[in-house]
């Protein structure tokens, strides 16, 4: 990770000698120094990340040069936003100009000292390498993965596991497309996390008699990260010839063995088994041999004045077929875009529990019935830790068929985290550990991405990340950094999403739901185990100083932390009865005054907490990421010492109790990301416009009325939440050209829609719009045609106000792909326009939306519609859907419509439905949807429908 870390200063070095050389004047020999030494140690940086799990002296070398490039990074970026603000107030007055050139210069000697400071610590960290024997040390330790660990981990195809749970249906499916397929070489990928079974499926397949009889010759070749191409094309050929072959095979050049591997494969019919292939160079250095030229055989005839000459030009018949195993959904699609991708998934609950009895209980007659009994209800709590997941669960079966008594069973409950991750027993065991062997995926990660992998440390256990507020944090840390100049308008968030989506393609992180319309992952997690390498890492690496409020230990030595050397705290509020320890961790001034970011985590999101006592920022000076949501702080007024935090790029607010923002956060000049959705009405003093690199802005929905805000400089906004028109001025909305996603406010005295149709001329890459307007009695219904015909480019649209009537499907934007309306009152069936709409996916029509009786849904209606909602629609008596509309249709939720008579006759024919969700619906609504209800027949192939509060 250091490397990373290295990396990102000395690209900020580099622009700063480039850009900004006036303001380097003296110094910059010094800065130029220190990037060249920072360069002369990345280069080892690679290699030490790799080694330092194993040797605490060159962990202890790795951490010296992270802390130094942090230190070096800190000090450039305040004397540049200091020496920045001085140019811009300066210029106006010559003669506080030349005020500011003595403070100028002492400044810049300061800075000279402190950078020379930072060289001389990285010039014994250099002298080290040879002093202390670092180097030595490194290349003793060897690569990270070990050759005992390669030989653990090594597959052999006549090593076949026995006890198969979940993995039935899929054998089946995989062997019958081997032995069905074309005479076209394909690839077979089975993808997914380490530990989830790939292996164990692949060797089933391999060893089917089906498959046995289909093909004429076999291979198995264990890959690994260590892919040398000529050890793995010479152990393809040598399983696939005859042992005769072997040393003529052995002997062969590269270019030889390459060349009649290709022709072998081309004449028989070969299935061939890489097993644990990491990388697309990987596949690119030995895909060469695979031949993927169809078998034909062709006939021509050729006419000669007296005969007819029959040429036959025959190629070879292929047939042959590769199944390769792989972390890396990347490398599946890479290697066959248009092959067979199998991801095995986690276990369930019920068949974990027969996996582990399988392994822990066969072959125990010789145990009374009663006993095996409490072993099994034992077991059943135990495999829930594991999460799913085969390798554990087999480890923990292992262990536990080496037990035999109830009080044996009852210590491996007691101690099963520690019993499992060491492979077990309690000190480690012969095969490797399962730690170990998600161990590797971090190892193989680029060095950006394990800064981006640790932190998910920060989150609790089962904890649900929202991607967008995690991105949020890598850009404020510049983990992910911006490209400059590209044509295609990718932004640094685009490249956040690119990172995550690349940890869930390697299997690290898990996607909890994705947006229907854009395909991007919204929240995500952890599997337990990874979660557990997660924060072995990170402490390894220092990262994040971790508080869980729940542990008294943690809270009184919250005072420690001054002398902890991470750079980033992560407090784990649970709520309830430890609102006492939250007091005590909310006194912040004991932290470490280094730190880069403090993070406030509720683990039931949504919650509110209370910051006691005086809270003052003075010593957090370094903060790029200051997250309170839900805090509660006493007088409802952040400290005026909040503008001092010069490097803050990200400050979140949300849902806290602040009523009035301080006038010292117009010093905040790197400000990235501002939430202001506070609880309650907030006024802001008016210096948001001095923040001009925010690209995300969320206001407070109730803003107060004596507020006016200047928002014409922020020309780089990305997003802009509830942007009150009451307040602001409707015209600085045409400097925001970046703008994506749009939230406005119209008062009920200010619905100018024509002024916020005109924007569409200067906000190309809106994608997403929100209309609010207050729903007042008094109010006329209006007419948005224009505004939605405005806007050709949106993807989403919510509206919340009374419309005269809904505009025509024509004037909707064709790539519309969600559609949110609330208090519309419509009377006539929107449906009628609504299901016209080419790529709609996703519709929602809340309180109030819809005033009329009968919903009808015509054939062929909503052709590409995902899900929908109809929620409050009082009036809502039939819903009708012919058959052939909404044939693409997975979710359905049902909410408050009481007048609602049943569900429709339709629905029975809808085969994609996974989910109906019912809530507060009559209990007669209920009674007849239920198992033996009268319109049971009409959901008995969904798998989940779900009531809630319909009883009443």
């Amino acid at each position: 990770m250091a490397e990373a870390v290295v990396s990102v200063t000395v690209q900020k070095l580099g622009e700063l000698l480039l850009e900004e050389p006036l303001l380097l004047f003296g110094i910059g020999d010094q800065v130029k120094q220190l990037q060249d030494e920072l360069k002369r140690l990345k280069c080892f940086l690679k290699d030490a990340d790799e080694k330092q799990q194993k040797s605490e002296r060159v962990r202890n070398w790795v951490a010296g040069i992270r802390e130094a490039s942090y230190d070096a990074e800190d000090i450039l970026e305040a004397f540049f936003l200091k020496a920045e603000s001085r140019k811009q107030k300066g210029m106006t007055r010559v003669l506080r100009r030349l005020a500011c050139i003595l403070n100028e210069a002492v400044s810049l000697h300061s800075v000279g000292s402190e950078i020379r400071e930072i060289t001389s610590r990285l010039s014994k960290i250099t002298t080290s390498m040879l002093n202390y024997g670092i180097k030595e040390a490194m290349g003793r330790e060897g690569l990270s993965l070990s050759d005992s660990q390669r030989e653990q981990r090594q597959s052999f195809p006549y090593v076949v596991e026995h006890n198969l749970v979940g993995l039935e249906q899929s054998l089946e499916k995989l062997v019958n497309d081997l032995v069905s397929g074309s005479e076209k070489l394909r690839v077979t990928s089975i993808c997914g996390m380490g530990g989830l079974g790939k292996t164990t499926l692949a060797k089933q397949i391999f060893h089917h008699h089906r498959v046995r009889r289909h093909f004429d010759r076999f291979a198995w070749v264990y890959v690994s990260q260590d892919c040398r191409r000529r050890h793995v094309w010479q152990e393809i050929f040598l399983n696939l010839s005859y042992k005769d072959e072997n040393q003529r095979i052995l002997n062969l050049r590269d270019e030889q063995l390459g060349e009649e591997l290709h022709r072998f494969l081309k004449r028989n019919k070969c299935l061939i088994v890489l097993d644990d292939i990491w990388g697309k160079d990987a596949w690119d250095c030995l895909k060469h041999v695979f031949p993927h030229e169809t078998g034909k055989i062709i006939v021509m005839f050729k006419y000669n004045s007296s005969f007819i000459i029959l040429v036959i030009f025959i190629c070879y018949t292929v047939g042959s077929e590769i199944i390769l195993t792989t972390r890396n959904k990347e490398v599946a699609l890479y290697a066959d875009p248009r092959g067979v991708l199998h991801e095995p998934q986690l276990l369930s609950y019920e068949e974990s529990c027969e996996l582990l009895e399988k392994i822990s209980l066969s072959g125990r007659e010789n145990i009374e019935p009663m006993l095996i009994t409490k072993l099994e209800a034992i077991g059943k709590q135990m495999v829930v830790r594991c999460g799913g997941l085969p390798l554990e669960i087999t480890v923990l079966g292992g262990l536990l068929a080496t037990k035999s008594t109830l009080n044996e069973w009852q210590r491996v409950h007691e101690n099963i985290k520690s019993y499992v991750s060491n492979g077990g027993s309690g000190s480690g065991s012969k095969s490797m550990l399962v730690a170990d062997v998600l161990c590797l995926s971090y190892e193989y990660l680029p060095s950006h991405l394990k800064q981006c992998f640790l932190y998910f440390a920060h989150y609790p256990e089962n904890y649900e990340v929202h991607v967008e507020t995690l991105v949020s944090y890598w850009i404020a840390e510049e983990m992910v950094m911006p490209v400059k100049h590209t044509e295609d308008g990718t932004t640094v968030e685009d490249i956040g999403q690119d990172y995550l989506e690349e940890l869930v393609r390697r299997s690290m992180v898990m996607v909890g739901r994705r947006d229907i319309v854009t395909s991007e992952v919204m929240t995500c997690r952890m599997h337990d185990l990874m979660r557990e390498v997660c924060l072995n890492k990170a402490e390894q690496e220092s990262f994040v100083q971790v508080i869980d409020s729940r542990d008294p230990d943690e809270a009184e030595g919250f005072p420690s932390l001054s002398t902890n050397t991470s750079r980033r705290i992560a407090v784990q509020l649970h709520g309830g009865a430890e609102e006492h320890r939250i007091k005590r961790l909310s006194q912040v001034n004991y932290i470490n005054p280094r730190f880069r970011s403090l993070v406030y985590i509720m683990k039931k999101q949504g919650n509110s907490w209370a910051l006691l006592g005086k809270v003052s920022f003075r010593k957090m000076k370094h903060l790029r990421v200051l997250d309170l949501e839900g805090a509660q702080i006493e007088g409802g007024k952040l400290p005026d010492d909040v503008g001092d935090l010069i490097h803050l790029r990200n400050l979140s607010l949300r849902l806290t109790n602040v009523k009035e923002l301080t006038s010292s956060i117009g010093n905040l000049k790197l400000m990235i990301t501002l939430d202001l959705f506070v609880k309650g009405k907030l006024c802001i003093p008016n210096v948001i416009w001095k923040l001009q690199r925010l690209r995300h802005l969320c206001m407070p929905s109730d803003l107060d009325p004596k507020t006016k805000l200047d928002l014409s400089t922020l020309r780089n906004l990305q997003q802009l939440w509830d942007f009150p028109v009451g307040q602001c001025n409707p015209r600085d909305l045409l400097a925001m050209t970046s703008l994506r996603r749009l939230s406005i406010n119209l008062s009920s005295q200010n619905t100018d829609f024509e002024a916020v149709s005109s924007l569409s001329t200067v906000l190309k890459r809106l994608r997403g719009l929100t209309i609010n307007v207050p729903c007042e009695p008094l109010l006329p219904p209006v007419d948005v045609t224009q505004l939605v015909s405005a806007f050709t480019n949106l993807s989403e649209l919510e509206l919340f106000l009374r419309l005269e009537k809904l505009p025509g499907e024509q004037s909707f934007s064709p790539d519309v792909g969600a559609l949110r309306l609330w208090q519309c009152g419509l009377v006539d069936d929107p449906f009628q326009v609504l299901e016209r709409l080419p790529n709609l996916k996703i519709l929602q029509l809340f309180e109030g939306s819809f005033v009329g009786s009968k919903l009808y849904c015509s054939k062929n209606g909503f052709p590409h519609l995902h899900s929908l909602t109809l929620s409050q629609l009082e009036n809502l008596e039939e819903w009708t859907v012919e058959d052939g509309a909404m044939m693409r249709l997975v979710s359905i939720e049902l909410k408050s419509c009481k007048k609602l008579k049943s569900v429709p006759e339709a629905t029975r024919f809808l085969k994609n439905l996974q989910e109906v969700e019912i809530g507060n619906m009559t209990k007669t609504f209920k009674d007849k949807l239920i198992s033996g209800g009268e319109d049971f027949y009409k959901v008995q192939h969904v798998p989940s429908v779900v009531f809630e509060y319909c009883d009443l």
